[in-house]
C-alpha cells in the first residue's frame, strides 16, 4: 500500500512538472517513476491505440525521392533534383546526432540503406558577430542501393543559443544544494534546469536567434547542393554564398519538427519570405529566392505539436483569413505570397500534457494567409493507455510528448501519406482518414 501511495503522489508531481511545460527533450527523464508504474501492466493482445487524420489526402515524402530514379546519382547530373529534410529539435539538452533515431526509422521506412561515410558540418553564424554561439547543422547524405533515391538530412542543433542561460544556475548542482533535496525532487530539478530555460530564453531575448537559426538551416537546404558544400563551414552565412537560393526551384523540401520546434520553423518561414520581400539594393538573387518560395510547395510535420500553445506572446499576424486573397492559381494577390502552399500535418497524442491540434478556424486567424497553409491534424496514441490502481486510466505523458521516433505508424504516414494508391497496409489497417474537402465549404 506505501509503495502505491509514492508511486501515486510521484506520478502527481510528474504530471505537476511536466503541466509546467517541462516536457521536451524529456525522454530520458521521469521514466523510472512512469515506468514502475507501467512496467506491471500487460500491453493489450491487440493495439487499440487510435490513430486519425483529418484532411485532404497527401503523398508523403516517397513520391518525392521517386521523381529522382530517372536520373541516377552515379550521373553527376548538376540540375537533379533532390529531396532535403530539415530537422528541428524542441526544448532541453540535445547533442549533434540527437536525430539519430528519427533519421533511422525513417530511412528504414523509406527504403534508403545506404550512406555516405561522412556527415558535412555547418557551424552556423549570426549577423555581425561570427563567434556567437548561434547552432549548427549536421548534413546527411542517404540513397538507396540502386543509388536512384536521394535525402539529405539537416539536422539542427540551435540549443546551443542557451547555454549561457543555463550556466546562470549551473551552481544549482552543487552538492551543497543538492545534498539538501530528497532524491526524487533532485532529479526534478536537474529536469527543470535543462529544460525551463529554454522556452524562457524563446519568448525573452533568444528568440530571435532561434528563429535565426533556424533560418539559416532553412538557407543552406534550399541553396546548396551536396557536393557544394566543404567538409566543414564555419563563419560563413548563407546570403553571402555563391549559391544563395540557387536550390529553391529545383529541390524538395521537408520541414520535420518537435515540440517547440514547430514555432520556430513557422516563425522561421515567415521571417525568411519577408526579409526577401524587402526592395534592398544590390539584391537581385534575393529576388529571385523568394519568386522561387511563390512558386514552392514546402511539407512541413510537426511532432507534438506546439503551435498553438506557443502563439501565446506573440505579435499578431497583419494578414489573416485573406487565404482567397493569396493563394490559388486564380487568386487576385499571388504576387504578393510567400510560398505556394505549406502542407503542414500536425502529429499530436491527445495524453500529451503539452502538444494540441490546429483546428481551421485557429489557422485562418492566427497563421499568415501569405503562408498558404493546408492543415492536416493526426490523433494518435503514442503511449498505450493502461488501467492502474488508484490512478485509473493512464498514459505516460513523456511517451506521448517524445515517443514518435519508434512509432512506425507515424513513420508510414509521412513517408506514403494517406488516401492514396501508395498507403500502407499498416496505416490503412490501424487508422481512420475523415476527409476535409475545402470545396464543401
Amino acid at each position: 500500500m506505501i509503495s502505491v501511495r509514492v508511486s501515486f503522489f510521484a506520478s502527481r508531481a510528474c504530471l505537476l512538472f511536466i503541466a509546467l511545460g517541462l516536457v521536451s527533450g524529456c525522454a530520458s527523464f521521469g521514466r523510472g517513476v512512469t515506468e514502475a508504474l507501467l512496467g506491471t501492466q500487460q500491453k493489450e493482445a491487440e493495439d487499440t491505440r487510435l490513430c486519425t487524420v483529418d484532411g485532404e489526402a497527401f503523398a508523403g515524402i516517397a513520391p518525392m525521392l521517386e521523381r529522382q530514379a530517372a536520373d541516377p546519382v552515379s550521373a553527376g547530373n548538376p540540375d537533379r533534383t533532390t529531396t532535403k529534410i530539415v530537422y528541428v529539435h524542441g526544448i532541453g539538452e540535445h547533442q549533434p546526432g540527437h536525430s539519430g533515431e528519427l533519421l533511422r526509422s525513417l530511412t528504414e521506412t523509406l527504403q534508403l540503406s545506404v550512406r555516405a561515410g561522412i556527415a558535412k558540418r555547418i557551424v552556423l553564424a549570426p549577423p555581425n558577430e561570427p563567434a556567437r554561439a548561434y547552432g549548427e547543422v549536421n548534413v546527411i547524405r542517404v540513397t538507396d542501393a540502386e543509388r536512384r533515391r536521394e535525402l539529405l538530412f539537416y539536422e539542427l542543433t540551435w540549443n546551443l543559443i542557451t547555454y549561457e542561460d543555463k550556466a546562470a544556475i549551473e551552481f544549482d548542482k552543487a552538492v551543497i544544494y543538492s545534498a539538501r533535496r530528497a532524491a526524487v525532487n533532485q532529479r526534478f530539478r536537474l529536469f527543470t534546469n535543462d529544460v525551463l530555460p529554454d522556452p524562457l530564453a524563446f519568448i525573452g531575448n533568444r528568440g530571435d536567434d532561434i528563429r535565426g537559426s533556424v533560418g539559416q538551416a532553412l538557407c543552406w537546404a534550399l541553396s546548396a547542393r551536396w557536393q557544394d558544400l566543404d567538409a566543414l563551414t564555419e563563419g560563413a552565412r548563407c546570403e553571402n554564398s555563391s549559391f544563395y537560393g540557387a536550390r529553391a526551384a529545383a529541390d524538395e523540401l521537408i520541414i520535420v519538427t518537435h515540440s517547440l520546434g514547430s514555432r520556430a520553423a513557422v516563425d522561421a518561414l515567415q521571417n525568411t519570405a519577408r526579409k526577401l520581400d524587402l526592395p534592398l539594393e544590390g539584391a537581385a538573387r534575393g529576388a529571385k529566392f523568394a519568386t522561387d518560395l511563390k512558386a514552392k510547395r514546402i511539407t512541413l510535420f510537426m511532432l507534438s505539436n506546439q503551435l498553438p500553445l506557443l502563439e501565446a506572446g506573440q505579435p499578431q499576424q497583419t494578414v489573416t483569413a485573406a487565404g482567397n486573397d493569396y493563394c490559388g492559381p486564380d487568386a487576385p494577390r499571388a504576387d504578393g505570397r510567400f510560398l505556394e502552399r505549406l502542407d503542414m500535418v500536425a502529429f499530436t497524442d491527445p495524453n500529451d500534457l503539452m502538444s494540441y491540434p490546429i483546428p481551421q478556424t485557429w489557422a485562418r486567424e492566427y497563421l499568415d494567409s501569405r503562408l498558404c497553409a493546408n492543415i492536416r491534424n493526426v490523433a494518435i496514441n503514442i503511449a498505450h493507455v493502461r488501467r492502474l490502481p488508484v490512478l485509473g486510466e493512464f498514459a505516460d505523458p513523456l511517451t506521448a510528448h517524445s515517443g514518435y521516433s519508434t512509432d512506425q505508424r507515424v513513420m508510414e504516414i509521412m513517408a506514403h501519406g494517406i488516401g492514396n494508391t501508395r498507403t500502407s497496409k499498416l496505416v490503412l489497417e490501424r487508422c481512420t482518414w475523415v476527409e476535409v474537402d475545402p470545396r464543401l465549404d
